[in-house]
């Protein structure tokens, strides 16, 4: 897997042999280009949500590939070719779920890849300082409440990394992940 952080906002690149992955859209630059080239190409863009989806328009076109988001953020990608209906979650290829977390935006969503990764958008990262996991209010445009209940059914899967759009992403035996996400979970539904 590889990581790509262009203009503070992180995307990330998944080799699969069914086709890669983008998550969230990086600014289309040709070095960046040349290198996904060089992996494959891009066969499924995954967008969280409307303000991370970048250039995802011209990659797609490039690459032929497949744009997959909530119909709740669609406006920002009208063409897209896979559009996520209802509260899922969704079964996107072996290994690749979509999980709905209405909160940050309406239809935010996370890529839960494979029991191990957990493809955040901006619902959720690492707070370096505190050393836990945290979500942030002040950036929460759609309803703090409905975040709560998102994370709280986050509980329910199994992962070891949490792999932002913006900030530090952390490494976390799966159980100490388990704890953390109920722990958060519960001090944003107390408020």
């Amino acid at each position: 897997m590889l990581a790509i952080l262009i203009d503070g906002g992180n995307s990330y690149f998944i080799r699969y042999p069914a086709g890669n992955w983008l998550v969230d859209s990086p600014k289309f630059v040709t070095p960046l280009l040349r290198r996904l080239e060089a992996f494959g190409g891009v066969a499924h863009i995954f967008l969280t949500h409307r303000d991370d989806v970048a250039d995802a328009e011209r990659y797609a076109e490039h690459f032929a590939a497949r744009r997959i988001i909530h119909r709740d953020e669609l406006w920002s990608q009208p063409g897209a070719e896979v559009v996520l209906d209802g509260a899922g979650p969704w079964e996107l290829a072996p290994g690749f779920v979509a999980i709905a977390t209405p909160g940050h935006t309406r239809g935010h969503c996370v890529l839960h890849y494979q029991d191990r990764f957990l493809f955040t958008g901006d619902h959720l990262d690492w707070d370096r300082d505190e050393q836990r996991l945290a979500a942030s209010e002040d950036y929460c445009w759609y309803s703090w409440p409905g975040q709560a209940e998102s994370m709280a059914r986050l509980a329910s899967h199994r992962f070891e990394w949490v792999l932002p759009g913006h900030g530090q992403r952390v490494k976390l035996p799966a159980q100490e992940m388990h704890e953390q996400i109920e722990r958060l979970a519960r001090s944003m539904q107390e408020g």
